[in-house]
């Protein structure tokens, strides 16, 4: 393929593939879908070879592959529980708003 793009992720599962690459578009890294129509040709061509892929610029893949690896298994770092000071609730680390009133996590909240 082309020598300025990188293949990050590879898998049969195309909803995958196409989750993968709105989490790395999502955090402004263009990338590209390949094959992803091939899975009919497994057996007539190698199943390593009719996986959908998704590409990014060589430059990005460092950044695009801990991309993957958080969309896949989850942050490396998980934010502590917090207490909305609007209405007092707690809440867990993975949540930016308060579900019980909508407001933000304080800026100078740890997390």
């Amino acid at each position: 393929m082309s020598a300025d793009r990188i293949c990050v992720f590879r898998h049969p599962n195309v909803l995958l593939v196409s989750h993968v690459r709105n989490v790395i578009e999502s955090a402004g890294i263009s990338a590209t879908l390949r094959n992803m129509t091939l899975a009919g040709g497994a057996g007539e061509l190698p199943p390593d070879q009719c996986e959908a892929e998704v590409w990014v610029a060589a430059e990005a893949e460092a950044q695009a592959s801990r991309l993957v690896r958080e969309a896949l298994d989850g942050p490396a770092v998980v934010a502590p529980p917090w207490h909305c000071p609007g209405c007092g609730e707690r809440l867990e680390g993975v949540f930016d708003r308060c579900w019980q009133c909508g407001r933000a996590r304080p800026a100078d909240d740890p997390a």
